[in-house]
């Protein structure tokens, strides 16, 4: 029985190896599977993050904090597409654009403020597109002002430089101020001369005067005293900081008369002053206000010579008065102690 037993009995076979392997291609089939997985998911990441991406692109708008009436502009805006122009009517069948206009293109924002300037207001863009209309680079004109600058548009079109026809709006954040006179020119700054250029370019004249403007850092003032120079016949002006000229503020006081005046500049005012002596100039020095312990004249006690060079102060430099053949002051009365550095240099212009 008990070898019958055992004869029935079935035999068990251990195949480890069998199991190993079963396990490995269970193993090797799952990482197959994860990497297919991983790939698929990184192609779905892939495309997913390009999605966003261009969807965010074209979604995106910048956040900005709108009052109740800039809601409502925006609101109405919103029903155009972006980049739509609103049609006017102009001669030039040109259209405004309300998208956003900055003065830079195509260069460095550093290189264009070192080498250009706004220039704005109707009678400044007048004179320099007279006197220098090269110098000119791109032109800002709302709707209104197109007709009276048509012969400037003309002769940009001809010279295929830039303009565009923007809004108020636009052209009050290109200028930075609201007494823009809905024009703009972005213009080449001007290159000042040297005194001895000066004196050889205008050798051969029996009659000249020149401004030598000391700290006089305001721009009304500065473009109020040009206006003036260039009203009487000033030829030239005499600054240690010509850039300050190229001030929008100062062009549109000066209401164009910085374009017919030649820009010097000097380092050195006693040095300056010595010279323009070599060159047979009365040094006259204008007071803003009599001085006790200076020695000065009335304006109609003076006698002028063909050749001319007004020092004007804002504060009075002693180096320079000694320098001066003659000091003149202008008489008031005890109401008021002094008068404007503009309006009394025009007045001693006046009498030249």
């Amino acid at each position: 029985m008990n070898n019958n037993s055992e004869k029935n009995k079935p035999t068990i076979f251990y195949a480890k190896n069998s199991e190993t392997q079963k396990r490995s291609r269970s193993t090797q089939q799952k990482m197959t599977g994860r990497k297919d997985n991983f790939k698929k998911d990184s192609f779905q990441s892939k495309t997913k993050i390009r999605q966003s991406v261009n969807d965010r692109i074209e979604v995106f708008k910048p956040k900005t904090n709108k009052t109740g009436t800039e809601k409502l502009n925006h609101n109405l805006e919103s029903n155009f597409k972006y980049g739509q122009f609103v049609e006017h009517d102009s001669p030039w069948q040109k259209k405004v654009r309300d998208n956003e206009q900055t003065p830079t293109y195509g260069y460095d924002e550093y290189r264009q403020r070192k080498e250009e300037t706004l220039v704005y207001s109707e009678n400044s863009c007048k004179a320099v597109f007279k006197h220098r209309r090269s110098a000119i680079v791109k032109l800002f004109i709302t709707q209104d002002m197109t007709y009276q600058f048509k012969d400037l548009i003309s002769w940009l079109v001809n010279q295929r430089l830039g303009y565009d026809v923007v809004s108020v709006d636009q052209i009050t954040k290109i200028t930075q101020t609201e007494h823009h006179g809905g024009i703009c020119l972005i213009v080449k700054k001007r290159i000042p001369l040297t005194l001895f250029d000066y004196l050889e370019k205008n050798s051969g004249k029996n009659q000249d005067c020149v401004l030598a403007i000391d700290d006089v850092n305001n721009p009304h003032n500065l473009g109020g005293i040009i206006r003036s120079a260039a009203f009487y016949g000033v030829n030239g002006v005499i600054l240690r900081q010509t850039n300050l000229l190229n001030s929008g503020a100062a062009m549109r006081i000066a209401e164009g008369g910085i374009e017919a005046i030649e820009p010097i500049k000097s380092d050195d005012f006693v040095a300056s002053l010595e010279r323009l002596k070599q060159h047979d100039y009365q040094i006259v020095a204008l007071l803003p206000c009599p001085v006790k312990s200076i020695k000065s004249s009335e304006i109609h006690q003076i006698k002028f010579n063909k050749k001319v060079a007004i020092v004007i102060f804002q504060q009075i430099n002693r180096k320079l008065v000694e320098c001066a053949d003659v000091v003149v002051h202008l008489h008031g009365n005890d109401n008021m102690a002094a008068l404007n550095i503009s309006v009394a240099t025009g007045i001693l212009l006046s009498t030249l």
